[in-house]
Formats: C-alpha cells, structure tokens, sequence
C-alpha cells in the first residue's frame, strides 16, 4: 500500500470530505440560551445544513461533500454567519465544554415537530436525558467525515487482484483503516483535545477529581479532553460492548445484540410514566446510534433505515471521526492544518499493516487513550507500545516520523500538507503549543467562561458569507418548513403503532 501512494501520489485529488459541527447558543453574559431554535434557522428536522443535536440549543452544522478544504471552510462561515445574524442577537460558543448552564432539569431537550418523525427524534434525546444527565447533552465536537472515490477504490482493488463485491471491497478496507486509527488515536487527542477546563455550573450533582483554578473554573492540569474522559461522552454501561472491529458483519452483529439487550439499570427509569414515554425502550442501546465509539463506519441511511441498517444493506461509504473537539482557538472550530493532517493520518492508516486486534491490545490501547485524555502533558507520561513502556514525546515522534516517510511523496505536490506535519511535530516538540496548554496558559488570567465568552463575541462579529449562500440559506429555510408541515400532514399511525413499526423496520 505504501508503494502505490508513492507511485500514485496525486491520488489524494480521490479524498471526499465533510465535517458537522456542534455548538450551543449562548447570550452575551455566557449563560446558556434557553430560546426556541430560531424560526428564520428553518426546521431542525428537515433542514440540510441545520439542526439540533441533543438539547434545543445545541446547535449542528451539517457540511456538504467535499474535495476542496477552502470550499468545505467556505460553507461552514457561511452557516454560522447566517446563525448568528438570525438568532436575535444570541452568540455561539467556541469550546467542547459548555458555558454557563441551568439547572439540569431546566436544560431544554430538542423539540422537532408534532410528526412522528419528530417525535421519535425528540424521545430519543428525552431518553438520553434520563439515562447519562441532560447536562451532557450541552457539549459539542467535531465530526469529520472521509472517503475516497470509487474509482479510486476500483484501480486499488484490480492491483490487488481481489474478487470482493466493490461494496464489500471497499468495507474491508474502511475497517482496515478504523484498527489502524483505533491504534494511535491516542496521537489525535493529544494533538487535537482542547478541552481541559469547565464552568462550576456543568460539575453540579457530579464526583470529580478537577483542581480549582478560580471560584468558577474547575481544571485537569495535565488533561487534554474533558470531553472524552469520564465527565464527557461516556457511559459505564457501555464498557460491555466489545466491538469488533476486524469486519463490517461482526460489527453490525454486536451492534445490534446490544441494541436489543434489555438493561436493569434502564429498566428501572421505565418505559412510560402518567405523562408519557421516558426513553424509546430499556434496552442497552435505545438505537444503535447510542453507542458512543470515537469512530463510526458510516452509510446514508434511507427511509425506514437505521444507520446500521444502511450499513447491513450497502456496506461502509465513509468513516465518521468523532473525537475531535472545538478549539476556542479557531473561529470555526478546528483549521486547515488539522484538516491537512487528518488526510495524512488516515490515509496512512490505510497503509499500514492493520491485522487484527487482540483483547490484550485493546485493553493497552484503551489504557493509552485514557492516559492522554487524563494526564497527556504530564512530563514524562509514559504509554505502552508493544507491552513496553515508552515515553509520550518519543512514541509521538516516531508516529509522526512515520507520517512523513510516508506521505512525503504527497507532499511534495503540495506544501500544504508539509505545513500540517510541520505544526504538528512543533507541538510534540513544544508541549505549550498544544491547545490544550494554550488555554490553561490563558485561563490564569481569565476564568473559562470569560474566555470563551471573549472569543465568542470577537468571532460573532467575524463571520462571513456570500449573498448567494445568505439567499441559499433563505430558500432552505422556508423550504424545510414545507417539508415538516407535509411530513406532519401525511402522518396517519398513533405515534405506539409508528413506534412498533420503526423497530420491525430497522431490525437485521
């Protein structure tokens, strides 16, 4: 594999891309929003561009396919642009972590319409409230979306000499490159977490082990990502679900032995109460999206499809990387060099050697992760490679020397991609340039919320779009709304029958 990339460098021109965004609405005095989504943002269930992900004011940008990175970057200014003139003067917030927060129970849950549709879309969110807290349905990421094109599928696989089905062809290799990932995503985190800080309101009613940096500002003085440790999306009843990850079916199967596993610990919320449903069911997993993994095998699920049954039917199009935070840094989140960096690193998870993954090295991978998530910068942290001790510096140099042996080919096309190694290697080098040393640098000055809410309205005023996006966004925006009224009007099932449908529907 290595070889064809070197022969065929420009290959990379085949990397189709998207991101979706995350990110909660907040008044100018950094507490939560707790408005209604703005009508003049269109219907967060059948918008293109955006919705809402968990709570009602968290928002969720959902980008377009893309070979082009400025054109990718292009979209997303536009919709927070758009978002921010259109939200009757509301900010949006720049960090993985939450700003000021009410109280739990006043956290609003995403409301999607009267349509059955929307009503299974907001019970879902109802369940998820119940199960892990509403609190934890304020914080945002990043989700990065890869593929490469058939074409490029279809000539790897002739030099190979496979007989695999292309759908099969291309699933094989999508999980070939989801091990290698699941081997050094360590490196992501410790490059990329960026978010070591909270507010006092998002710990509330929560045990912690954070230091006090202030009266409101709690912090991990080594951690990168609070957001992916045990504060962050986690779930205790989820460590019994060993995914494997050496083929599509095996994948789809324990998936899906969990989501139709019955579970105590739900059992005992209940399925319904004198005012309604509490969550879809009491299974492990009320639907297969539940499962928190960093990384997901993805298809587009079509019309009484579940994700995972696209998946079953059509195999894997693209992975979705999910353990990207928001850096405050960057006014939409993340930057090109990151973006540069991830074409390098997946695309050399796919040369590499990727056999399969042992439960002794998963338990080694799972511990280097938490290591980095909790204490990445603690001088001389040391991980395991191989059964062996070795220090985080060395063990990150040499990935990234490998990175480049690889991808110097590619870059030699062009130097963006050597600016991205470049500013990588620099933060391995220089710990105080990782983001998040940066923002611990800063909050000695600030508390959390003084910061962010500082970026905040420095990068509401920033934003920029094109009057062809703005009068795109307008048509989207009245058309989504068209679209839920005729979705609400054709609705004829009681929303148990729909209900009981759904799941017959999207069993495998």
């Amino acid at each position: 594999m290595k070889n064809y990339f070197k022969e065929n460098p420009e290959l990379v021109s085949n990397i189709r891309q998207g991101v979706e965004r995350e990110c909660l609405r907040s008044l100018t005095d950094g507490a939560a929003s707790l408005e209604p989504h703005a009508k003049a943002l269109g219907s967060k269930l059948t918008h293109p561009f955006i919705t809402t992900d968990y709570a009602e004011n968290l928002l969720e940008y959902i980008g377009g396919v893309h070979s082009s990175t400025d054109k990718l970057l292009e979209e997303l200014e536009a919709l927070h642009a758009y978002t921010v003139e259109n939200s009757n003067g509301e900010i949006l917030w720049p960090s993985s972590m939450p700003c000021l927060l009410p109280e739990e129970d006043k956290i609003p849950i995403a409301c999607y319409g009267k349509s059955n549709t929307g009503k299974l879309k907001s019970l879902y969110r109802l369940g998820l409230g119940h199960r892990y807290g509403r609190s934890m349905q304020s914080i945002a990421g990043v989700h990065y979306n890869f593929s490469l094109t058939d074409s490029f599928w279809e000539n790897l696989k002739s030099k190979e000499g496979s007989d695999l089905k292309l759908s099969e062809y291309k699933s094989q290799k999508y999980f070939h490159i989801i091990r290698n990932f699941q081997r050094n995503k360590w490196l992501l985190m410790y490059l990329f977490g960026a978010s070591p800080a909270v507010d006092k309101s998002f710990l509330e009613g929560k045990d912690h082990s954070l230091k006090k940096l202030d009266e409101n500002t709690y912090y991990s003085e080594y951690g990168t990502s609070l957001r992916m440790g045990g504060l962050g999306y986690t779930s205790t009843a989820q460590e019994d679900i060993n995914i494997c990850f050496e083929k599509v079916e095996t994948y789809i199967k324990t998936l899906e032995a969990a989501r139709q596993k019955s579970f105590p610990e739900y059992e005992k919320i209940g399925l319904k109460d004198e005012t309604g449903y509490k969550q879809l069911n009491t299974n492990l997993l009320q639907i297969d999206n539940e499962f928190y993994s960093n990384i997901r095998p993805k298809n587009i699920a079509g019309r009484k499809e579940s994700a995972l049954k696209s998946l079953h039917l059509r195999g894997v199009e693209y992975i979705e990387v999910r353990l990207l935070d928001v850096n405050p840094f960057e006014k939409l989140a993340f930057d090109k060099d990151q973006i540069h960096f991830l074409h390098l690193f997946l695309l050399w998870c796919l040369s590499t050697e990727a056999k399969g993954i042992t439960k002794e090295e998963c338990s080694e991978l799972n511990e280097n992760f938490q290591k980095v998530i909790l204490e990445g910068r603690r001088p001389g942290l040391k991980l395991e490679r191989d059964g062996k001790e070795v220090s985080i510096g060395d063990y990150a140099t040499s990935l990234l020397d490998d990175i480049s042996d690889f991808s110097s080919e590619i870059r030699s096309l062009n130097s963006k991609y050597d600016k991205a190694l470049d500013t990588q290697v620099n933060k391995v080098k220089s710990p105080e340039l990782l983001p998040s040393a940066r923002i611990l640098n800063e909050l000695k000055n600030k508390s959390y919320l003084e910061f962010h809410l500082d970026l905040a309205k420095d990068y509401a005023s920033s934003y920029k779009m094109t009057n062809e996006w703005n009068e795109k966004l307008i048509f989207e925006g009245k058309k989504s709304w068209i679209k839920q009224k005729e979705i609400e009007d054709t609705d004829t099932l009681d929303f148990d029958t729909y209900l009981k449908n759904y799941f017959e529907d999207i069993k495998i």
